[in-house]
């Protein structure tokens, strides 16, 4: 087992190491033809956007819980049951301000911003962002909230990680909402049988690599982030996102994520053997440009007692680009779960 995942690792490195040199010559013929350096630097940014503290999308607070100082903001009445949001690539707790306005209306709303995220602790230790811990912090913040129940959403990396905590802490969720992001099981299974999710997968080996990963996110200015988001948010919000990943090493904390759990470098707690199974709905876009429509199926046979549905003419940001949309499938689907 040990020779197969150093041979798995090496495969995936080397992968990364093309997609790296791939990058480079690109980067370099890119230069050449415009050679001002300032515009291929990222700005400084040292005063929080205005946005990040509108109290219409809630209370900011922090709280201690596994060994890290997480912070979340807050909506709705205490009294209500908990909904939890865990946010993905590049994203914080801001992905979820449209959900925290529709839904703080029947439940008591809080998303987080995950470890190495925004305003929360982050690590230089790269092992601090294994799946696993990250699991544990979700599972802890709940306890620390006083719930023993709580409705898991998550999207990208946090759908990832709350698939994970799904499948380790069923007892603890009363019904969960997953998008754009299948377990990591289920992200090894379709580079296995899926070519397209392989090809669409290029970024993830890309960013095993060293350094160069966080330059293409912050090039240009964080170009990524507005080459991908850059379509549906406004100016305002799209400067929250910039300040947000330049601030000190938020965008190496964030590419950490993939570099420690998707080398097959470290190996994972076994999952527990699941007798009962809560409630779930798996949404994928139509036009998702990172996963594929085949991981739907994928993880409804992974899971009983979870449907999978297309969002028509939406990528892969949803919950923001197609936000009412979405909340309307979120609903729709705790009204019918409930």
């Amino acid at each position: 087992m040990l020779i197969l995942r150093a041979v798995q690792a090496a495969l995936l490195y080397g992968i990364g190491a093309f997609y790296a040199l791939q990058f480079v010559l690109q980067t370099a013929l890119q230069f050449l033809a415009d050679p001002d350096l300032a515009a291929w630097l990222a700005k400084k940014r040292s005063v929080a956007p205005a946005l990040l503290g509108d109290p219409r999308y809630g209370t900011h607070r922090f709280v201690e819980v596994n060994g890290v100082k997480l912070h979340y903001v807050e909506k709705g009445d205490p009294g209500k049951p908990l909904m939890l949001f865990l946010h993905g690539f590049p994203e914080f707790w801001f992905s979820w301000r449209h959900q925290l306005e529709e839904f703080s209306k029947d439940y008591w709303t809080l998303a987080v911003d995950l470890r190495g995220y925004g305003q929360s602790e982050g690590f230089d230790d790269r092992a601090a962002y294994q799946i696993d811990v990250i699991v544990e912090d979700i599972r802890s913040l709940v306890r620390a909230l006083g719930r023993d129940r709580v409705i898991v959403v998550g999207h990208d990396w946090g759908a990832v990680l709350g698939f994970q905590f799904v499948s380790k802490h069923m007892d603890m969720v009363d019904r969960y909402v997953m998008m754009g992001g299948p377990s990591l099981n289920g992200i090894r299974r379709l580079l296995l049988i899926s070519w397209q999710q392989f090809r669409m997968s290029w970024y993830t080996f890309f960013f095993l690599i060293p350094w160069l990963p966080e330059f293409y996110i912050w090039g240009k200015d964080f170009g990524y982030i507005e080459q991908n988001m850059g379509g549906f948010l406004t100016k305002s919000e799209l400067e929250a996102y910039k300040y947000t990943f330049s601030q000190r090493k938020a965008v190496t904390r964030a590419i950490d994520y993939y570099r420690e759990n998707l080398s097959f470098l470290r190996k994972e707690q076994p999952l527990p053997k699941l007798e009962n199974h809560s409630p779930g709905l798996y949404l994928i876009a139509e036009h998702d440009q990172f996963i594929s429509l085949r991981s739907g199926r994928v993880m409804e046979r992974s899971l009983p007692n979870l449907w999978y549905r297309i969002v028509p003419g939406t990528g892969h940001y949803m919950q923001q680009q197609s936000h009412r949309l979405v909340n309307k499938m979120i609903r729709d689907f705790l009204d019918l779960s409930g």
